[in-house]
């Protein structure tokens, strides 16, 4: 029997980044390369002249002074109900900075993007909108979703279907696993909680890395290589864990 993996990413496994950016070709979206959270590419940009300023300050996103920046930012605050966590304050401003060497104008652009984070309590990857300006962003939910919200409604006609889609879905779609054709996939630590079954001590075999392969618990990994099993590799990695486990075993036997 194989004891040691050779998996193929793609095939049997993906990375996170691997898995979101499955979720964005599903609609139509590209994950930025190098960003350091998972969004989308830009899928467009906006300066605020006087019609969208208006138009945001009709939706509670208005324009605050400034006097203690001297005038030299524009601020943005959204000023609907936010949702509140104890020990936080709301982040639901943006600000924008003076153009560099003009000390009349200021900067507002504010770019639309679209962001991903995978949930196993909705069984599939969330997109979420983003709306980031020159310089600072709100890094609240509804903030970026009612900002986002009046930029497409102002202008949608040469955005993505999925733009209008979060907007018309109240600020969140899920691309399910089945969608994505993955089944019932399993982040590979998750996957080994099972394969132990409470088993604390070959659980601490598995925090050494040197017993199995995969690794369940790797050392120095990134967030975006954090490794999701797919339904169909599942029955092999617990076939090779085992085996391994029982040569592990048998190489304690004097």
């Amino acid at each position: 029997m194989e004891t040691r993996a050779e998996l193929v990413d793609g095939v049997d496994t993906l990375t996170l980044l691997g898995l979101l950016g499955k979720a964005a070709a599903h609609k139509g979206l590209r994950i930025q390369a190098g960003s350091s959270s998972a969004y989308s590419e830009p899928i467009k940009e906006y300066v605020l002249d006087e019609e969208l300023l208006a138009a945001l300050a009709e939706s509670g996103i208005k324009r605050q002074e400034r006097p203690d920046c001297r005038n030299e930012i524009f601020t943005l605050v959204d000023e609907n109900p936010q949702n509140k966590v104890p020990g936080w304050s709301s982040s639901n401003y943006w600000n924008f900075k003076l153009f560099e060497g003009d000390e009349r104008k200021f900067d507002l652009r504010v770019t639309l993007y679209v962001g991903f984070q995978v949930s196993f309590k909705k069984r599939g990857v969330v997109l979420m909108p983003l709306a980031r300006g020159s310089f600072f962003s709100p890094a609240d939910h509804l903030p970026n979703l009612r900002m986002f919200e009046v930029l497409v409604n102002e202008n949608d006609g040469d955005l993505p279907v999925v733009a209008k889609e979060l907007v018309e879905s109240g600020g969140t779609i899920v691309v399910t696993w089945t969608e994505l054709g993955l089944g019932d996939i399993h982040k590979l630590p998750d996957l080994f909680e099972e394969f132990v079954g409470g088993n604390d001590l070959v659980n601490q075999l598995g925090r050494t890395g040197s017993v199995f392969d995969p690794a369940p618990y790797p050392h120095r990994q990134q967030p975006r290589d954090e490794l999701f099993v797919l339904e169909q590799t599942q029955p092999k990695i617990f076939q090779m864990w085992r085996a391994q486990l029982n040569e592990y075993r048998d190489r304690l036997i004097v």
